[in-house]
């Protein structure tokens, strides 16, 4: 916690936090920018799991179920024990039961790379700065559990991530969820608005010479593709591809290429 945070800090805050209906918001109090975060449940609904039990893919994994109390510990003590191997996350600023409160860290990297005028320099500079900070948190033996590039922040060439709220049962391996890590990072970058096309293959071998313990997820990409291509024909009809959403759209768009990965 920032020892400098005094009692009125506090006060304000309180008076935010029973005033404001959202869960997340921003605050500035001193001339500074902080976020406010509410205590909140986490689960997975009952689709979610049909979903992962049909299926039995990575991505649906089901997250635990925690109480509101039980998820803010476990996310601020995340915080603090990433923070103390060296990867980079908010300070907080305060924490009780209801709510934490962090120190603003910048602006989402997705509010840089959905530009459409983006450049491929740029581009590849953002991935490469979210590319190292998610194998620094797997290198130190971590999961992220959101690895969206939504929940990377950057300022000032440096990327903090952020949202560590999600666990899951002890009986998944920390493999799991780092290949989990990778598919939705990976994901993520699909609904980027960019003129040029990403070169997966040259991220995912990015991420594989930084995390070399996991040079088997290449394969793991294209095994998973494989797995789930009855879906993906069905994914290829028409009116099939305009019900599913932009999200499912994304998700298919992403495991057609992952197909045709080379090596």
């Amino acid at each position: 916690m920032n020892l400098s945070i005094g009692k009125n800090f506090v006060e304000y805050a309180t008076k935010l936090y029973t005033n404001n209906d959202k869960e997340i918001f921003s605050f500035e109090y001193d001339n500074q920018k902080y976020w406010l975060k509410k205590a909140r449940a986490t689960k997975s609904n009952l689709i979610h799991k049909f979903f992962y039990k049909l299926t039995d893919i990575d991505i649906l994994l089901p997250v635990e179920k925690k109480s509101a109390k039980e998820s803010l510990i476990f996310e601020t003590t995340k915080i603090e024990r990433l923070k103390e191997k060296g990867i980079n996350t908010p300070n907080i600023a305060f924490k009780n039961d209801d709510f934490f409160i962090l120190e603003d860290s910048g602006k989402m990297v997705n509010s840089y790379i959905r530009k459409r005028d983006i450049t491929k320099e740029k581009m590849y500079f953002y991935i490469d700065l979210m590319l190292k900070e998610l194998a620094l948190i797997h290198n130190n033996s971590e999961y992220h559990g959101g690895a969206q590039a939504r929940n990377f922040i950057y300022k000032e060439r440096i990327v903090t991530a952020i949202d560590f709220e999600d666990s899951f049962d002890k009986s998944i391996s920390l493999e799991t969820l780092q290949f989990r890590d990778l598919i939705l990072f990976l994901l993520s970058l699909t609904k980027t608005r960019a003129s040029f096309a990403l070169n997966y293959n040259f991220i995912i071998n990015q991420y594989i010479k930084l995390v070399p313990k996991n040079k088997n997820f290449k394969n793991k990409l294209q095994n998973l593709a494989n797995k789930i291509s009855f879906f993906i024909s069905l994914y290829e009809i028409d009116f099939i591809k305009r019900m599913i959403g932009r999200d499912g759209q994304g998700f298919f768009k992403l495991f057609i290429i992952l197909k045709k990965l080379e090596g």
